[in-house]
């Protein structure tokens, strides 16, 4: 019996966004495995209502919540992974930051190797009918890999999205824990986007045979968002506000837009939740000319999301992040076939083009944001972007037909091993 352990953030756990994504994967994953078992490293939020078909293993999550502080430092300055790093890399030692996530890591890798070979002898499971897949390349990954050295026959791969493999983008120094030797240790190595596979042949070519572009996508919403039809401009922004998103610029571009076109209405719906969701709502009130408005409604959930897109019509989408891996608010925006503003990072470059939008550069200012919108107010055939939108859905980003693929892909990963 073909066993797939999927080592996951948090999922089946509603407490993180890894829901969008496998819910419609795990689908899937179910037809071509015969047995599949959910690792979540945490328990946070509630636990979703899942096929019969799926098992939950909560004693990995349980063994790393539990293990005691002095443990950990004993594992860890007893550890030569610890050292090992350190050893090849001693500017390390300038970066408390960087040795504390070090030391993290350790600790996670090995409490991940000693569950591995717990629950294998517990289980009476037979390597050789397993694969191993961690949805994120973390110390999960490495921990798995650890005990290839005594299973060999265990098949591992991963997915790598965006703070996992982005380090420069993310960290200071630029560093991942052990990373090279987690790729020696991998069968496979999944990016979602060729801007990540351009990244890993770069930055470790010497394992550029396991690395393969593995698309994420979304679902049909079995709808076509509709234009604005009365005169307003509607603009909408999709994440959270943190940072990195640029919502601010954002913001700034669209009153940049509204004071160069004063006789026209704008009207910028921003969904997302953050800390400082009150203030950007302020600011919009306070600095929008009159000729347009801002809400900043927040985030409640994705079945939510897809109403408004229904029900409200929609004349482009914007985003302008500083990083991004493939981001999710981008593919849903153009399932539903709207126009998209995009800086040109990560993902971002392979979904937003002349077709369907506009590519910025990498940190537009507010008034390049300002004229990209500008450009799609004056298009001459809006409905030619907008149906080329949602032909770039149907192209890369439709979840059944990448789903499908990337399941069929494990199965021949586990079969060619054997």
């Amino acid at each position: 019996m073909t066993t797939l352990l999927l080592f996951t953030a948090s999922y089946p756990f509603d407490g993180g966004a890894e829901q969008t994504f496998l819910d419609t994967e795990i689908v899937h994953l179910r037809k071509k495995f015969e047995r599949v078992v959910l690792v979540p490293r945490k328990r946070t939020g509630n636990l979703l209502s899942l096929s019969k078909s799926v098992d939950v293993d909560e004693s990995y999550s349980a063994k790393l919540d539990g293990v005691h502080p002095l443990v950990a430092a004993a594992n860890v300055l007893f550890s030569r992974l610890f050292f090992m790093d350190i050893f090849s890399r001693p500017s390390l030692l300038m970066y408390p930051q960087a040795i504390k996530r070090l030391a993290a890591f350790v600790v996670g890798a090995q409490l991940t190797r000693d569950w591995v070979q717990d629950w294998i002898a517990k289980n009476k499971v037979d390597p050789a009918e397993c694969i191993f897949y961690t949805y994120w390349f973390d110390q999960a990954a490495l921990g798995i890999g650890l005990v290839k050295r005594k299973h060999p026959q265990i098949r591992l791969v991963s997915r790598v999205h965006g703070y996992d493999l982005y380090e420069e983008y993310y960290y200071t120094p630029p560093y991942w824990p052990l990373r090279r030797l987690a790729l020696s240790l991998l069968d496979r190595l999944f990016p979602d986007s060729e801007a990540g596979l351009r990244y890993l042949k770069g930055r470790y070519p010497g394992w550029a045979s396991r690395y393969e572009i593995a698309l994420l996508g979304v679902t049909d919403p079995g709808f076509v968002n509709p234009p604005s039809a009365d005169g307003v401009f509607r603009i909408v922004s999709c994440s959270m506000l943190v940072s990195v998103k640029r919502v601010d610029r954002i913001l700034e571009g669209i009153r940049c837009a509204a004071v160069g076109r004063s006789h026209q209405r704008f009207e910028w719906t921003h969904i997302g939740n953050g800390a400082r969701r009150m203030e950007l709502q302020k600011l919009a009130d306070e600095s929008f000319p009159s000729n347009s408005k801002g809400y900043l409604p927040g985030y409640t959930s994705k079945q939510a999301l897809m109403s408004f897109y229904r029900d409200t019509p929609t004349d482009v989408f914007i985003n302008a992040s500083e990083t991004e891996g493939t981001p999710v608010a981008v593919m849903e925006a153009v399932s539903c076939g709207i126009p998209v503003i995009a800086s040109s990072v990560g993902g971002n470059i392979e979904i937003v083009g002349e077709r369907n939008g506009v590519l910025l550069g990498e940190n537009p200012t507010p008034q390049e944001i300002a004229d990209a919108i500008v450009s799609i107010l004056d298009h001459p055939t809006t409905s030619d972007i907008r149906g080329a939108s949602r032909a770039v859905w149907a192209e890369r980003y439709n979840a059944d037909a990448n789903y499908k693929a990337f399941a069929e892909r494990l199965i021949a990963i586990r079969e060619k091993a054997q």
